[in-house]
C-alpha cells in the first residue's frame, strides 16, 4: 500500500514539473526580441496631430511592416507647455496580424479634459506586446510630436 502512494506521489511531481515547465517560454524568437533590435519592424510616416476641438485629439498615421508583425499597439503620452504629463492612453489603437508591405493607415483618439490643461506635444510610443505601455523602455518606437 506504501508503495502505492510513493508511485503516485512521484508520477503527481513529475506531472508537476513536465506542466511547469510546459507554461514557461525559454526560446528566443525574433518576435519576443523585436524591442531589443535596433530599427522598428515597420516604416511610420505622414504623422499629423489633429485637434477635433471640445479635448479631442487625434494623431493620424500610416504605417508598413516590413516584415509580418503578429500585434503592434499605440500608446500616446499628451503634456502641457511646462512639461507635465497631462493624459496617457495606454491603448490609443492596437491592431493583430500586420503582414508585410500592407499600408496600414491609423489614428488614435484621445479626450483630454480642459481642466487638465492644454496639450503642446504628445510622445507616440509603438509596442509589440500587449499591454507593455507600463514600461516606456520596451518601446519599438518612440517619437515626439509638437501639438
Amino acid at each position: 500500500m506504501d508503495n502505492k502512494y510513493l508511485i503516485a506521489l512521484g508520477i503527481l511531481v513529475i506531472a508537476g514539473i513536465v506542466a511547469t515547465s510546459g507554461c514557461t517560454d525559454s526560446s528566443t524568437s525574433s518576435a519576443s526580441n523585436s524591442s531589443q533590435s535596433t530599427a522598428p519592424p515597420f516604416q511610420i510616416s505622414d504623422l499629423k496631430v489633429t485637434n477635433g476641438g471640445y479635448g479631442d485629439y487625434a494623431i493620424k498615421g500610416q504605417l508598413v511592416p516590413t516584415r509580418d508583425i503578429d500585434y503592434l499597439e499605440m500608446v500616446t503620452v499628451w503634456y502641457d507647455s511646462s512639461g507635465a504629463v497631462i493624459e496617457r492612453n495606454s491603448l490609443a489603437w492596437n491592431m493583430n496580424d500586420l503582414k508585410s508591405g500592407q499600408k496600414v493607415k491609423f489614428s488614435t483618439n484621445d479626450y483630454i479634459s480642459t481642466d487638465e490643461g492644454t496639450p503642446s506635444k504628445v510622445e507616440l510610443l509603438v509596442f509589440d506586446s500587449a499591454f507593455a505601455g507600463g514600461d516606456d523602455s520596451s518601446a519599438i518606437y518612440k517619437t515626439t510630436l509638437e501639438v
